[in-house]
């Protein structure tokens, strides 16, 4: 008997171990993908309570390179649109004094070169310019 016959792959006895070690180890990692969900961390506005799940918090969005921000975003891939077009929507960012999580609603947050939170706006609005401190009161958005 030649070593090719010999070989337990060309055995014709049905199934060969080999494929049967192959059959097992699929089926396993079939098992493992539906039970494995992939877990985002949520997202929370501490003014509003707005809670969403994220995918980073960058200046870049990782999925379409060629978008930066001036600040670092909470950024969530939109679900109501394919992934093929790479579409997104920017949650929230940090307030660059206290640090609190906050969403882009005017009520709870201001961008002026940074995101600032409404309770850190109001305690230091003296020292935002003029123009845009009234903004800030005719609004009544703060």
């Amino acid at each position: 008997m030649s070593l090719k016959e010999e070989h337990f792959l060309n055995k014709d006895d049905g199934k060969s171990q080999y494929t049967e070690i192959c059959s097992n180890e699929i089926d396993m990692k079939k098992d493992q993908n539906l039970n494995t969900v992939e877990e985002r961390p949520i997202f929370q506005c501490c003014i509003c309570g707005l809670t969403e799940h994220y995918d980073c918090f960058s200046n870049q969005v990782p999925f379409n390179r060629n978008i930066k921000t001036k600040a670092d975003v909470y950024i969530a891939r939109d679900p109501f649109s394919p992934r093929t077009k790479k579409q997104y929507l920017i949650l929230g960012s940090a307030c660059s004094i206290c640090d609190k999580d906050i969403c882009l609603k005017p009520e709870c947050s201001l961008f002026y070169s940074k995101y600032f939170c409404s309770s850190c706006t109001r305690v230091n609005i003296t020292h935002f310019p003029p123009k845009i401190q009234e903004k800030i009161r005719k609004t009544n958005r703060i």
